[in-house]
């Protein structure tokens, strides 16, 4: 299926299948480098880290409640 006709739930779950792929290759070495780009601080591992923190805080924040508050529009209100 291409991206127009994925749901969000399903793209967020495809960047983040790709980060933890990503993060598995460029794991670091018993030396402390990563293997593929050779450095300490990966740049590619660091922006999978990114992506995994940014996709779970949008999780909790979409299933976190927060409480309404009643103002004078509401229908419940009125009469």
């Amino acid at each position: 299926m291409t991206a127009p006709f994925l749901s969000l739930a399903q793209i967020r779950n495809r960047l983040i299948l790709t980060a933890r792929a990503i993060l598995r290759d460029h794991h670091s070495g018993p030396d402390g480098r990563c293997p593929i780009c050779r450095t300490a601080a990966c740049p590619v591992a660091t922006a999978a880290r990114n992506v995994l923190r940014t996709a779970e805080e949008v999780q909790q924040r979409s299933t976190a409640t927060e409480p309404t508050e009643s103002g004078r529009d509401d229908p419940q209100q009125a009469g």
